[in-house]
């Protein structure tokens, strides 16, 4: 969890993905508040490059969503797992792949009203180890992409992500970013 919670923060409701918490709080007028807040499990997503030109991207549709969506292969830590493993996990699952070399790129800590942390990783040397195995609760189709067709999906906010959308407008756009895609890209790291 990336903000922790207050000490006197209590349990208030607990599933198999979400933990509900409550605490009285003291505002600046000196007056007391209920506030809580939902803790879920942190996620990732990687940006996995076939070559330095093209990303493998997921067209994807879940049971109960109404809007298919795109994104990288992704999804929520086991409890137990790194981050890192989560996500190697997950590109095996949902495409089948293993990656060759795995970075970790960035993250994101939310600490609102849904606390967790989302983690991004950059990935190439793909190797296809196996067919997919996918939630039963998800229909994925992997597409490969050119780069080009990644940043104009991402300025056009098609990704699920906004996090996912910004890392790879930056990557495109802020020069210390792309200098350090085309370090990883090359395999200088």
């Amino acid at each position: 969890m990336p903000t922790p919670l207050p000490p006197n923060a209590k349990n208030v409701f607990s599933s198999k993905l979400l933990n509900v918490y409550q605490w009285s709080q003291k505002l600046f007028d000196g007056t007391e508040e209920t506030f809580e807040t939902c803790v879920r499990p942190d996620t990732v997503e990687v940006l996995a490059f076939l070559d330095p030109r093209t990303v493998l991207l997921l067209k994807q549709e879940q049971s109960g969503k109404a809007e298919s969506f795109l994104s990288g292969a992704g999804g929520r830590v086991d409890k137990g797992e790194t981050h890192e493993q989560a996500v190697r996990r997950e590109l095996l699952e949902e495409t089948g792949c293993e990656a060759g070399r795995l970075s970790f790129w960035s993250n994101r800590k939310w600490g609102g009203i849904i606390r967790y942390e989302q983690a991004l990783f950059v990935a190439t040397d793909i190797k296809q180890l196996q067919a997919p195995h996918v939630d039963a609760g998800e229909k994925i189709e992997p597409h490969s992409t050119p780069w080009k067709e990644v940043v104009r999906l991402a300025l056009a906010q098609k990704f699920r992500s906004p996090f996912f959308s910004l890392a790879i407008l930056a990557m495109e756009y802020d020069p210390e970013q792309r200098a350090r895609l085309d370090v990883f890209l090359r395999g200088d790291t």
